[in-house]
């Protein structure tokens, strides 16, 4: 029995960070997404795995359905399905490439107003690539139901999304704050910082508890610091199409900024691989 629960420790300590990811994303709060993985682990614990043909698959639709059930119990959502405008351009892959950009910059403003259906089917999906077989499977319907959800999401998030910046602009202000991060210029930071600025990041780039939230110029600065032999590596890279950086040669993190009036207002830092296989990182 001890041997046992060793194997299934091993093999869910492989998976805890891309579930943190999910979780998170899904939630927007650290310490909801650790109780939902937590509680997956203890499912895991009971479950019969020789009815577990993908344990990768088993997890994620476990942790999903969690979250959902926590949505469901603890928010209301008036806005019902119909109430959201359809995505123009239908699944098109570059607009969905565009739209996770998007998404990773404005989730915490605009995903909250989504219905817990609509939420898991464009993070799933959009953020995660997940297949929407697999996302109908997890929400209880079919492969086309999945897809309208995340179509309607889409709307909303395009209708809400801050607008683009010009690239120039978002240039100049993504290469100096890689600049001052290399040199642990906290005034260069200051320079290029919003007051209220929000870090976000995928588990695996970071220390084991650390928060996947950062709010305020202080706390940002503060954690660039104690990053700075990772900003070492970095380099400015195109990301679908879009001004970022990516930290090492694969690469191993990739930062996608939003800048609005010449100050960074959000910025993701996206380490979990199945999210790094969607991006377009040129440079």
């Amino acid at each position: 029995m001890a041997a046992e629960e060793t194997r299934r420790a091993v093999v869910f300590d492989r998976e805890r960070s891309h579930l943190l990811a999910v979780a998170f994303r899904i939630l927007g709060s650290d310490a909801d997404a650790q109780d939902v993985v937590q509680e997956a682990w203890t499912k895991y614990v009971r479950a019969d795995v020789e009815e577990i043909r993908n344990t990768q698959a088993w997890l994620t639709t476990v942790v999903t359905r969690l979250c959902l059930d926590l949505l469901r119990r603890s928010r209301e959502y008036p806005r019902q399905p119909e109430d959201l405008p359809e995505a123009a351009g239908g699944e098109d892959p570059e607009e969905v490439a565009l739209l996770a950009a998007e998404l990773t910059a404005a989730f915490t403003v605009v995903v909250e107003e989504l219905t817990p259906p609509q939420r898991v089917a464009l993070i799933l999906h959009d953020v995660f690539g997940a297949p929407f077989e697999e996302i109908g499977h997890i929400l209880g319907t079919t492969e086309g139901s999945a897809k309208k959800l995340a179509s309607r999401a889409r709307g909303r998030v395009r209708h809400s999304a801050w607008p683009d910046v010009q690239s120039s602009e978002a240039h100049r202000v993504v290469s100096a704050f890689m600049k001052a991060a290399r040199q642990g210029d906290i005034d260069g930071l200051v320079e290029v910082l919003h007051p209220d600025v929000t870090r976000t990041a995928d588990p695996q780039v970071l220390r084991p508890g650390a928060s996947q939230r950062v709010h305020g110029r202080k706390a940002v600065i503060e954690e660039t610091g104690a990053m700075r032999a990772s900003a070492r590596r970095a380099r400015s890279v195109l990301i679908d199409g879009r001004p970022g950086i990516a930290v090492g040669e694969k690469p191993l993190a990739a930062l996608v900024f939003h800048v609005v009036d010449g100050l960074i207002v959000h910025y993701d830092v996206i380490a979990d691989p199945r999210r790094l296989a969607l991006l377009d990182i040129e440079g």
